[in-house]
């Protein structure tokens, strides 16, 4: 599916940083076996990049440059362990 794909490259390829959805759709074609934007039932990547915000999947902004989008971290594990090195970082204080 091709939401899995772009957010799986988003996530694992720039994790939590603001990132240009043209340069991450850039690097989903690179692989010669990926599923068309035109396969979908999004018209354009700007309507996709939309749907993503609207889910919470990711931190959406339009600038002049163009579509930008976040990554949003629900790993629990992940999220569990960010919050114990917190808590160091103060108790170390």
């Amino acid at each position: 599916d091709f939401e899995n794909v772009f957010v799986e490259t988003l996530r694992r390829r720039h994790g939590t940083q603001r990132m240009n959805a043209n340069n991450v759709y850039q690097e989903v074609i690179m692989d010669k076996n990926h599923v068309h934007m035109n396969s979908t039932k999004w018209a354009s990547l700007s309507d996709f990049v939309q749907y993503l915000g609207k889910k919470g999947k990711c931190v959406v902004e339009e600038t002049e440059r163009g579509w930008y989008v976040t990554y949003i971290e629900r790993d629990p594990a992940l999220l569990a362990r960010q919050e114990a090195l917190k808590k160091k970082a103060v108790a170390d204080q």
